[in-house]
C-alpha cells in the first residue's frame, strides 16, 4: 500500500508539472509569435495607443464575472446550508478558477471546491449537491446560450471563418451531448446506467479499457450522485431559476470582454452583438481542446475569430490580453486564494485521485477534521 502511494504521488507531480509546463510554453509561444509575426515598432504604437479605461473595464468585467460566479454558488449553497457566509462562497470560487485553468478540461475545479467547502464547515453531502446543482445549471446555460447565438449569427461567422466555425458547431453538439446525458439521468436512471455499462464493457472487448468492474462501480456512484442532484433540483426550482438567470447574466459580462480590448485598441466601429457572439464562437470551439485552459486552442481561435474586427498589432495583443486577463489572472489570484485556504499538499491529492472512493475518504477525512474542530 505504501508503494503504492509513493509511486501515486510521483505520478501526480508528474502531472503537475506536465500541465504548469503546458500553461508556461504556450503563453511564451504566443509572446514569441507576436515579436515575429509584427515589426517592434508596431508593438510599441500599438502598446502607447491602448486607451486605459477601456482597458479597466475590461478587468472590471472579469472581477463581475467572479462575483457573480460567487452568487450563483451561493444561491443553491446558502438554500441547504443556511450558515453559509457568502466570502466563503468567493473563496471556493476561486479556488475553483484556479484549478479550472490548470486541469485539462476543467476537471480539477469541482473536487477542489469541494474540499474548500468542506473546509469551511459546509457538510460533505451539501458541497456536492450544491457543486452538483451548479453544474447542470451552468451547461444548460452555457448549452442555450450558445444555441441562440449559432442561429443568429451562424451565417455571419460561417462566411468569414470556415474551418472554425464548424468546430463550433461540433463544440454546441458536445456541450449538447451533456445536456442531453443530465436530462437522460435525471428522467431514466436505467436506461442511462444500461447504456454506460454496455459502453464500459464493449470497450473492454476492444481491449481499450482495463478493470471494467471497477469502472461500472465508479460510472453507478456517479449516474446516482446525478440523478440525486437532479431530483434535488426540481425541488427547489425556484433557486434554479434564479441560478439560470444569473448565468447567462455571468456568461454575458464574460462575453464582454473582447469588446472591451476592442475599444481599448480604438475599434470603436465593431458591433457589441457580434463580438459577444465571436466570444460565444471561441468559447464552443475550446470547450473540447484536452489541454489546461485550452492551451493553443483559445489562441488559435481568438486570432482567427477576432481577425474579423482587428488585424496586425492590436489584434495580437488583444489576444494576449484577453489570455492575461481571463486565464492568467485566475491563475494568479486564485493561486494565492488557494495556497491561503487548504494545505496544498492535501489539496493536490483531492485533484489527482483517480477514484470516488479516493475523493470520498480524503472529504470525509477534512469533514471530521472540521467538525473535531467546533467540537
Amino acid at each position: 500500500m505504501q508503494n503504492q502511494e509513493i509511486r501515486g504521488a510521483k505520478r501526480s507531480s508528474k502531472f503537475k508539472w506536465v500541465n504548469w509546463a503546458i500553461i508556461g510554453i504556450t503563453m511564451i509561444v504566443a509572446v514569441i509569435y507576436i515579436l515575429v509575426v509584427d515589426r517592434p515598432e508596431n508593438i510599441i504604437a500599438a502598446i502607447r495607443s491602448i486607451k486605459l479605461y477601456w482597458l479597466g473595464i475590461a478587468g472590471v468585467m472579469m472581477l463581475l464575472y467572479w462575483l457573480l460566479e460567487s452568487c450563483v454558488l451561493h444561491a443553491v449553497t446558502k438554500k441547504l446550508y443556511h450558515p453559509q457566509k457568502f466570502m466563503d462562497t468567493v473563496r471556493t470560487t476561486m479556488v475553483g478558477q484556479f484549478y479550472n485553468c490548470i486541469t485539462p478540461f476543467a476537471s480539477g475545479g469541482q473536487p477542489m471546491q469541494a474540499y474548500s467547502m468542506v473546509k469551511t464547515g459546509v457538510p460533505l453531502g451539501i458541497a456536492g449537491s450544491s457543486l452538483l446543482m451548479r453544474f447542470i445549471v451552468y451547461q444548460f446555460s452555457l448549452t442555450l446560450y450558445s444555441l441562440i447565438t449559432l442561429i443568429i449569427f451562424w451565417n455571419f461567422f460561417a462566411s468569414r471563418v470556415t474551418g472554425l466555425a464548424f468546430l463550433s458547431a461540433i463544440g454546441f453538439a458536445i456541450n449538447s451531448l451533456v445536456m442531453a446525458g443530465l436530462f437522460c439521468i435525471g428522467f431514466a436512471r436505467g436506461f442511462a446506467k444500461k447504456i454506460t455499462v454496455g459502453t464500459i464493457r464493449l470497450l473492454a472487448k476492444m481491449h481499450l479499457m482495463k478493470h471494467p468492474d471497477e469502472k461500472i462501480i465508479a460510472a453507478e456512484i456517479e449516474l446516482d450522485k446525478f440523478y440525486e442532484g437532479f431530483q434535488l433540483a426540481r425541488k427547489n426550482a425556484v433557486v434554479m431559476a434564479e441560478m439560470f438567470l444569473l448565468s447567462l447574466l455571468q456568461l454575458t459580462v464574460f462575453f464582454l470582454i473582447p469588446y472591451f480590448l476592442c475599444l481599448a485598441f480604438g475599434q470603436t466601429h465593431v458591433s457589441l452583438f457580434q463580438v459577444v457572439a465571436a466570444q460565444a464562437f471561441v468559447t464552443m470551439v475550446t470547450s473540447f481542446v484536452p489541454l489546461p485552459g485550452a492551451a493553443g486552442g483559445a489562441e488559435i481561435s481568438f486570432v482567427t475569430f477576432f481577425a474579423i474586427f482587428m488585424r496586425g498589432s492590436n489584434l495580437n495583443l488583444s489576444m494576449l490580453l484577453w489570455r492575461m486577463l481571463t486565464f492568467y489572472a485566475p491563475i494568479l489570484i486564485g493561486g494565492i486564494v488557494a495556497l491561503g485556504c487548504s494545505n496544498e499538499s492535501e489539496a493536490y491529492m483531492l485533484n489527482k485521485c483517480e477514484t470516488e472512493a479516493q475523493k470520498k475518504k480524503l472529504l470525509e477525512k477534512a469533514d471530521c477534521a472540521e467538525k473535531s474542530k467546533v467540537s
